[in-house]
């Protein structure tokens, strides 16, 4: 079966008066939603979109911006979020790479913002106020084949790919996220991903499909007043993220604490504690953007494991370690100048680039990326290994470790340390703690203080960033560097 009817159209019949998206302005029913997806969609077609047209989109998290990428899917047309946060130039880039012609543009004015060859429309010329407008037609049917959004990778070495996602590659994500994590229509997702992240679509996706509702918070408005206001019961953080909520006081939550879904990096020792002072849910994931976000799911316990295999996946350990992955989630492949590539191999498989392992009960430990791992004196290090050992010391709040360059040794572990609030340890302390968990060789040999400039409150740090820093302080080791003998 490749053709369903349009989940949210099903939905809204079911749920026709409970909330769908809200924010502190308004709260939209699945009746009401339907309903504007299906005028938004009319809107689009009398402009020209049709099935397969790409449509990119730029700008900040809103109800409207939710609508637009229903009714863009509803009609078969594939949806290209833009994150807001590059320079223009690089949207010009992307729009080029896509060979996109139209793009919506979300607070953004069309003097101010001009791209050379693409159409501009703003939002509100496309979803509209619903009064005294009607709506027709039979019920909407959506194809699991039909290219749905395209979105573009972290890109870990710079260069994003724009990875191109099927309506049921997202379909079958969020039946298997909603099947491990329970999201119903009496639950609240606070929508604290942007959308031009596949976690974030992903929300929208298990909404849709179960009842659920999302609520949009304002850009300045913190997580844990939206939680409070909004009662949310489920959130997902990346780590990040997850510090932000404790900056102040631990939260106190009036009611049943929300559950939390984080992946995306290591969390401190002091962090889980205050998790659990808090007595917050958490859960941890581990997912990519060619899989459309979750591939494994799990309690978040005292171990390091991202938890099991959510349905509708599959996962093997190849003998180099690297974790490789398929299923019903992976997607349709790189776009690039109207032409696809699926690079997997002569099983099927699609080769991550992450390293990890399965324990005997199917919990999966990522150990890091395969592309990060550097060789010092012939040994294969994994820097996120070693940053996991860091958070776990108290007061370490952020940690990230890069391997830069040494004439002896070829490469040798560096790392960059953030402080909670407490006083930095020396070198010596820092070994004599990693000492009892790691090999000597993987300990770090020089020790920097964490750069400001560098952490502007993305969501992903870059690690090339940090190792072109580590490398230009290398010279100045009596004043910037603490360093141990070896």
């Amino acid at each position: 079966m490749n053709d369903i009817r349009c989940p949210l159209n099903r939905t809204a019949e079911k749920f026709s008066d409970w909330p769908a998206l809200i924010n502190s302005q308004k709260s939209i029913t699945y009746s009401a939603l339907d309903k504007l997806v299906h005028l938004a969609a009319v809107s689009l077609t009398k402009k020209g979109v049709h099935r397969g047209t790409k449509i990119a989109v730029l700008g900040m998290n809103t109800i409207e911006y939710c609508v637009l990428i229903l009714a863009v899917l509803r009609i078969g047309a594939i949806i290209c979020p833009i994150n807001h946060r590059l320079p223009q130039k690089a949207v010009q880039t992307q729009l080029k790479n896509l060979n996109c012609k139209l793009l919506v543009l979300i607070n953004y004015s069309k003097s101010v913002f001009t791209v050379p060859g693409v159409r501009l429309f703003l939002i509100d010329e496309l979803v509209s106020d619903l009064t005294g407008q009607k709506t027709f037609g039979s019920e909407p049917v959506v194809s699991f084949q039909n290219p749905a959004a395209v979105v573009f990778t972290s890109g870990t070495s710079n260069i994003p790919k724009a990875a191109l996602l099927s309506y049921g590659n997202f379909y079958f994500n969020a039946l298997g996220a909603n099947e491990r994590i329970s999201f119903d229509e009496n639950h609240r997702w606070l929508l604290t991903l942007p959308l031009y992240h596949v976690g974030g679509l992903g929300i929208l996706f298990r909404a849709i499909i179960a009842g659920g509702g999302v609520v949009v918070p304002e850009k300045d408005e913190s997580v844990f007043e939206a939680i409070k206001k909004f009662e949310i019961t489920h959130l997902s953080l990346v780590p990040t993220q997850l510090y932000r909520l404790f900056n102040g006081p631990i939260p106190k939550f009036s009611k049943t604490a929300p559950i939390v879904l984080t992946g995306g990096g290591p969390i401190s020792k002091k962090l889980l504690q205050m998790c659990r002072k808090a007595k917050l849910n958490l859960y941890r994931t581990y997912g990519l953007t060619e899989m459309t976000s979750q591939v494994t799911t799990g309690k978040c316990g005292k171990g390091a494991d991202s938890g099991s295999l959510l349905k509708y996946r599959e996962l093997e350990i190849s003998p180099e370690g690297e974790i490789l992955v398929k299923g019903k989630t992976l997607f349709q492949g790189y776009l690039k100048n109207d032409s696809i590539e699926l690079p997997l191999d002569s099983s099927g498989w699609f080769h991550t680039g992450d390293m990890g392992e399965l324990n005997q009960k199917g919990l999966l430990t990522v150990w890091g990326r395969k592309d990060h791992m550097f060789v010092s004196g012939g040994e294969n290090i994994h820097p996120e290994e070693i940053e996991s050992h860091l958070m776990k010391i108290d007061g370490v709040e952020q940690a990230l470790v890069v391997g830069m360059s040494d004439e002896e040794f070829g490469a040798r572990p560096g790392a960059f340390i953030k402080y909670s609030n407490s006083e930095a340890l020396s070198q010596k302390e820092i070994t004599a703690l990693l000492e009892k968990e790691l090999p000597r060789y993987k300990i770090p040999k020089r020790i920097f203080d964490w750069p400001g400039n560098l952490d502007d409150g993305a969501l992903k740090l870059s690690r090339t960033e940090f190792l072109k820093l580590a490398e230009t302080l290398l010279p100045k080791r009596r004043k910037q560097i603490q360093e141990v003998s070896s």
